[in-house]
């Protein structure tokens, strides 16, 4: 594509604004996503098309999705950890199974997610004693 043709720049605005309408209605349902396999799955369903890596804009409409990807996980995480702190100590083992297993789901861009849950279970075990 010859970047001198007005007509292939225009396409390639146009396409670049499309990806960036997308990548807003992807924010939108991350934000009304309330588990974190949604969250993972919304976060790999959108991928940059390889015309537009050269396009700011579309790469900063991709780093808002995965940040505010992370951002919603990170909190439907501190909202799990404080479920299990609030839960009956008869049912905290079945909380922290549920938490694993909904972790497992932190994959891909997520999955560094992992290990900082990980490690925020352990602070709230500690504390809890």
């Amino acid at each position: 594509m010859a970047l001198r043709d007005p007509v292939d720049k225009n396409m390639l605005r146009m396409e670049a604004r499309r990806f960036a309408a997308r990548c807003e209605a992807q924010v939108s349902s991350i934000e009304r996503a309330d588990s974190l396999r949604e969250v993972s799955r919304l976060m790999t369903t959108i991928m940059l098309p390889y015309s537009l890596t050269a396009d700011d804009v579309a790469r900063d409409s991709l780093r808002l999705v995965q940040t505010r990807a992370e951002d919603r996980a990170r909190e439907l995480i501190q909202e799990q950890l404080q479920n299990l702190a609030r839960a009956d100590e008869n049912q905290r083992e079945k909380h922290k199974r549920a938490m694993l297993d909904a972790w497992a789901n932190l994959t891909g861009p997520l999955g560094h997610l992992r290990s900082w849950a990980q490690s925020k279970l352990l602070a709230a075990e500690q504390q809890n004693g």
